[in-house]
């Protein structure tokens, strides 16, 4: 018998099941619910539920430890790291990220910096390739830590982009910036704003089905 995380009783009616993004199951039941009720549910709902808890489990969140043992993401691959005297605070030559032993104690810091500053760089680049493309302007550029959302425009033609998007492939990023600089033609999620971001990138349901996916996986 599967056992919930907790149980949450209330005056509603019915029973209800969540399970978290780190798989851990909520039962929502009835004041009145007995044991025997509660247990015959679980029953009922054992394989939904442990299909939604390896679902769950699978999309769990990298565990960095910040330290030469681990791989960091950049462009959709991993890449070891190497500590080092009298090199930059982060270094990358396409093999490996080499960090300044000056940094051993900070290293989610300085690749959050260097991160930061690629994906600044990268969708500045994109963003004014696409602008010029369909032959409209935009006004500044920002880098988002948002935890949720990727990239957004405002009504003032500013652009907002997650740096995190520079772990995944490049793609991706193409994917967010073509939806983004579509917006600055139509605020909404007309059939006309689709068609510019296909004209921007063809192939973007592809890479909008890749975060939805493996979004737990850029993280950091």
């Amino acid at each position: 018998m599967i056992k919930p995380h907790s149980i949450i009783r209330s005056k509603r009616r019915s029973f209800g099941l969540e399970i978290s993004e780190d798989g851990k199951l909520t039962l929502r039941v009835p004041n009145r619910a007995t044991k025997a009720e509660i247990e015959e549910v679980l029953l009922n709902k054992k394989q939904w539920i442990a299909r939604k808890i390896a679902l769950a489990n699978s999309k769990k969140r990298i565990e960095y430890k910040f330290d030469e043992s681990d791989k960091y993401f950049f462009l959709g691959k991993q890449y070891p790291i190497l500590l080092a005297k009298q090199i930059p605070a982060v270094n990358f030559d396409g093999e490996k990220f080499t960090i300044a032993i000056s940094q051993s104690n900070n290293i989610q810091q300085a690749m959050t910096n260097w991160y930061k500053a690629k994906a600044k760089k990268l969708a500045i680049h994109l963003i004014e390739k696409y602008t010029d493309k369909l032959g409209i302007e935009h006004k500044q550029v920002k880098i988002s830590s948002a935890k949720t959302r990727w990239g957004s425009c405002s009504s003032r033609k500013n652009i907002n982009i997650n740096w995190r998007l520079v772990l995944a492939p490049l793609q991706v990023m193409e994917y967010v910036v073509a939806h983004e600089v579509a917006h600055l033609k139509y605020m909404d999620h007309s059939n006309s704003f689709w068609d510019t971001v296909e004209k921007l990138q063809p192939e973007y349901r592809m890479y909008k089905d890749w975060l939805k996916q493996n979004g737990h996986l850029i993280t950091f």
